[in-house]
């Protein structure tokens, strides 16, 4: 099934590419890393083909300055790792070389084919899905082995020659997010590529062509095949990466936010105001340069189950709020998988939303505990759906910051007024 499907793709896209100087895009050469530029040279030195492939050459393309830069070539990698001391093979699902510097790794792949010969070197599942791909060709095979045409632009910056073979330069130009080949045989061959296409639409501000959109809606219960460690990882990449309001915004319109994290389809219309505030903030923070906590994204993602369960909002139960912590935490790691090192640091950012409510004596060691500021900075956000929280919020924020003797007068003024309100 899986060579048939690399076969259409082959017979219905042009073998013959279209190959343009990198100065119709105004490619800016200093805007490559000097390191893949010599990881390229030297390959190509070797005797070898190597392109600066996907994301790195579509950012030049645009403009902008990449991040990294990945290089695909027709060198495999037990040849790569004798090229270059300073590297490591790794994967077994797919086969790729880090090429380590002192300030970056170049990931480095060789191209793969989707011929019919040699078929153990690619492993598929009985729906189809690739399990494992090692099987190596040239660039005209491995390039209707990717997943979207914007990501399947080839450079040889020593060329300077921008290679496509997709239509992927055009769907730049137009802003649009295609798959190379059937959108409902590509998602079927890996589902994951149902939110690489939501992420690369809600990074670039790009719109999803229309046989993407049809595809996942059929298709994307599929997600919930994949194994736990991986939707996880794809969750992190797109709500950490700077887009995380357009990513959560594409992920509720396509109906895959509901297959992420289906316990809480039934808390989305309260809860809206509360996520749009949150990742808006983690965009900011993300863009300023702070650091972005796992576990306190989490914390975002599932805290509308926990309050609307524990109904929090208007008394607390300690014992039901203990039950439903758990229980959320329990079914959302048989979907996304939350490694534990997160875990604990979720639930004192809940756990603390309590004291919040409950000022006395120990307010002041609260104040100074290593999980106050998180905790804080989640009551912040809850105050943009829960109105009632103004004066705590209020409240906690003179407190925090006045010094000792201020802090025992707010505790006294507080207790005062608490006592002839009764």
């Amino acid at each position: 099934m899986l060579q048939k499907s690399f076969k259409r793709l082959q017979q219905s896209l042009k073998v013959t590419p279209d190959i343009y100087n990198d100065k119709r895009f105004g490619v800016n050469k200093k805007n490559i890393s000097i390191n893949a530029l010599n990881v390229i040279s030297k390959l190509q030195k070797s005797g070898f083909q190597a392109f600066i492939v996907g994301g790195g050459i579509r950012d030049l393309i645009k403009g902008l300055h990449p991040k990294d830069f990945d290089i695909v070539t027709n060198c495999e990698p037990e040849e790569i790792r004798k090229i270059f001391k300073n590297s490591r093979i790794i994967g077994r699902r797919f086969k790729l070389v880090h090429i380590a510097f002192s300030d970056e790794i170049i990931e480095t792949t060789t191209f793969r084919s989707g011929k019919d010969e040699d078929a153990d070197s690619i492993e598929v599942n009985d729906k189809g899905r690739i399990l494992r791909d090692n099987k190596w060709g040239t660039q005209e095979e491995d390039v209707f082995r990717r997943d979207l045409t914007i990501n399947s632009i080839y450079y040889d910056p020593i060329s300077s020659e921008v290679i496509d073979y997709t239509g992927g330069i055009k769907d730049l130009k137009d802003k649009k997010i295609s798959f190379i080949g059937k959108a409902g045989d590509r998602i079927l061959e890996d589902p994951v590529r149902i939110i690489r296409a939501i992420r690369f639409a809600a990074k670039l501000n790009f719109k999803i062509d229309t046989e993407i959109t049809k595809a996942i809606q059929i298709h994307r219960q599929h997600l919930l095949d994949m194994p736990p460690a991986r939707l996880y990882e794809e969750v992190i990449k797109l709500f950490l990466s700077g887009h995380a309001e357009n990513s959560y915004l594409l992920l509720k319109k396509h109906g895959v936010f509901n297959v992420l994290f289906p316990h809480l389809q039934n808390s989305y219309d309260e809860y809206e105001d509360f996520y749009i505030e949150a990742f808006r903030e983690t965009d900011k923070r993300y863009i300023s340069g702070k650091t972005l906590n796992v576990g306190f994204l989490y914390a975002i993602l599932l805290w509308p189950k926990v309050a609307v369960e524990s109904d929090i909002a208007n008394h607390i139960n300690f014992k039901k709020f203990y039950r439903t912590i758990a229980s959320v935490m329990r079914k959302q790691q048989m979907i996304t998988s939350v490694p534990r090192k997160f875990t604990s640091f979720i639930k004192d950012v809940w756990m603390n939303q309590i004291r919040f409510s409950r000022i006395g004596k120990k307010s002041i060691s609260f104040t100074q505990s290593l999980r106050f500021r998180a905790a804080y900075d989640f009551l912040l956000i809850r105050k943009s759906i829960e109105p009632k929280l103004s004066q705590s919020v209020n409240w906690w924020t003179e407190f925090k910051t006045a010094n000792y003797d201020k802090k025992i007068r707010l505790l006294n003024t507080r207790k005062k007024n608490r006592n002839a309100k009764r």
